[in-house]
């Protein structure tokens, strides 16, 4: 199974819009890993002769992911939640989707199917776009070979989010790029992982956590030492984290994402 970061900023991205901090201009260094685009991931497994693709969250930079790493033909489509960080670019995925003649399923809980209808109703009524996409509540299921558990998640001040636990054969990975506190039911859920990948905005965020929406780095790190996974990503930072300051901080088996980074877990 190989696990693709597209996307490993939060909703602003790196560099912002008007800022001039020093990790919004190091982006223009050569070999900058400070560049980030909202978080998503893809995951390209099975055999040579039949591999198959599937995304997780659809973020409006997908044109740019996508084509950024040869990305083209995706068999489905799992959203965590439906801030718009996360699911803006379905349009230009089923777009891409109709011109390529590949339709794919777009799987995610029916709260969360729900709230993306509210924004893309003209995709469940059109029947153009019905031949490209098909819609599919799930709170697990199968993916052909892979296994797809969805997992609840407390996004603080954003409400309810989902993370995907993901097994392939004996490999285990969980995938949650938006939670704040997690419960002894999830901490359970993910024992015995082979990679975890936690959002974590900043360094220490350093205020009232009523006020928060996501963990920080310092918290990612308690929470994947009491769960032990072999390996640890984080991912959605924003520009308060420095790829070269922060990384020789973090304890051996824990690292950065940064968009293009491209991990096999082997199978």
């Amino acid at each position: 199974m190989q696990v693709i970061i597209l996307g490993s900023g939060d909703a602003h991205g790196v560099p912002r819009i008007g800022c001039d901090c020093e990790v919004c201009r190091n982006v223009l260094s050569p070999g900058s890993r400070n560049y980030r685009t909202s978080a998503s991931l893809a995951l390209r497994y099975g055999p040579s002769y039949a591999q198959r693709l599937a995304l997780i969250d659809a973020a409006p930079e997908l044109r740019l992911q996508a084509t950024g790493l040869n990305l083209s033909r995706f068999d489905a489509l799992l959203l965590t939640h439906a801030h718009t960080p996360h699911f803006l670019g379905l349009s230009t995925l089923v777009r891409s989707q109709r011109e390529l003649q590949h339709p794919f399923t777009l799987y995610a809980p029916a709260p969360v199917l729900d709230d993306v209808r509210q924004t893309f109703g003209f995709l469940w009524t059109d029947k153009t776009y019905r031949r490209v996409i098909r819609f599919q509540p799930m709170e697990e299921t199968d993916l052909e070979e892979l296994h797809v558990q969805a997992l609840r998640v407390d996004h603080g001040i954003g409400g309810t989010a989902y993370g995907y636990l993901l097994s392939l054969g004996q490999r285990r990975v969980a995938y949650i790029p938006d939670m704040l506190r997690p419960t002894d039911k999830l901490r359970q859920a993910l024992t015995d992982l082979d990679l975890l990948i936690l959002g974590a905005a900043h360094y220490y965020e350093g205020i009232e956590t009523w006020k928060r929406s996501i963990m920080d780095i310092m918290a990612a790190q308690e929470l994947i030492r009491e769960v032990a996974p072999r390996q640890a990503l984080l991912t959605h930072l924003s520009h308060t984290v420095n790829y070269d300051e922060v990384s020789p901080r973090l304890p051996q088996g824990i690292r950065l994402a940064y968009d293009g980074l491209i991990l096999e877990v082997q199978e």
